[in-house]
């Protein structure tokens, strides 16, 4: 199966990227250029049946986030669960190892999603170490990597520069496993993994401050009932007003109403679209071109953990 490839014509435009000083802050993005060219990406109005693409390689054992590159066509980077090292890595379309990239001195307490978004560079890749099961932690923290320009294509460790941004929660510990970064305006947004009650969605206040302890604004709860289980990853669309949010059963999509605020989209009504059964679901992404997304599972005992794509028809 072919994979929706992006191009140069399908990234998103420097003009559109939001700008960032030297403090960290994000200013308004400003309008494209005739000569920048359109955003070749669209949304689905539906969607075909998910695809297995093929194994995930037995040293992501337990995969637990996806992104599209921004950079790379056909090129998605994944991470493992906590048990790991501060790395991750870029996959081929059959979720083969092209190459590892590690984060030298950095910590993986518990390392649970990733996400694209804007930065100074153009394309960042976010890491959140925000994982916490028995709600001990006093403090958790969100990793940026500028996209590398370059991979090795034949799984040699490439070392990359990044920033940390250290937060807490303003109303004590929780364990999260999901992390959303907005494509245009940079907002950053981490989700709660909670049973028995509505999932909720903290913002982490602009400027990013690297090495500073931020504390999280409470924004609301998501409109995915309880009752459809733990929230173990999302994603925003790269060019739409939408959202993945995934359970270990089930995957959803979001849709927000044309000229409706950004914070209105965790309340639009929740849809269930098609999504193979895995062992232990935890990993969704939207294509970079957005006609479509991958998920993925941890490996679990007696069971092939492969990459799978769902496409427009």
């Amino acid at each position: 199966m072919e994979l929706p490839e992006t191009s140069d014509a399908g990234r998103v435009p420097d003009q559109l990227v939001p700008q960032e000083d030297a403090s960290g802050r994000l200013d308004a993005p400003v309008e494209a250029s005739a000569e920048a060219g359109a955003l070749t990406c669209t949304s689905c109005s539906s969607y075909d049946q998910p695809t297995a693409l093929g194994p995930i390689a037995s040293t992501l054992f337990e995969l637990s986030g996806l992104a599209a590159s921004r950079h790379h066509p056909g090129v998605l980077y994944a991470h493992n669960d906590s048990g790991d090292y501060a790395r991750f890595f870029a996959l081929d379309n059959e979720g083969g190892i092209v190459a590892e990239i590690d984060l030298k001195g950095a910590i993986d307490t518990d390392w649970e999603d990733m996400a694209m978004g804007p930065c100074a560079t153009g394309s960042c890749i976010y890491l959140g170490d925000i994982g916490d099961n028995h709600l001990t932690r006093t403090e958790y923290a969100i990793y940026r990597v500028p996209e590398p320009e370059t991979l090795p294509s034949d799984g040699r460790t490439l070392s990359v520069n990044y920033e940390r941004f250290p937060f807490v929660y303003p109303d004590g510990a929780h364990n999260a496993e999901t992390l959303l970064v907005h494509p245009s305006s940079g907002r950053l947004f981490v989700i709660t993994k909670v049973g028995g009650v509505p999932s909720t969605v903290y913002e982490m206040p602009l400027p990013f401050k690297a090495d500073q302890a931020t504390t999280l604004i409470l924004v609301t709860t998501v409109s995915v009932p309880a009752k459809a289980g733990v929230i173990t990853g999302g994603d925003f669309h790269p060019c739409a007003e939408r959202l993945l949010l995934r359970t270990y059963a089930a995957l959803y999509e979001l849709s927000n109403l044309p000229g409706a605020p950004l914070e209105a989209l965790f309340a639009a009504a929740p849809v269930q679209v098609p999504a193979l059964i895995e062992a232990q679901g935890e990993a969704v992404t939207y294509a970079a071109d957005g006609r479509g997304y991958f998920t993925g599972s941890e490996t679990v005992a007696g069971a092939t953990s492969t990459l799978n794509f769902t496409s427009c028809p």
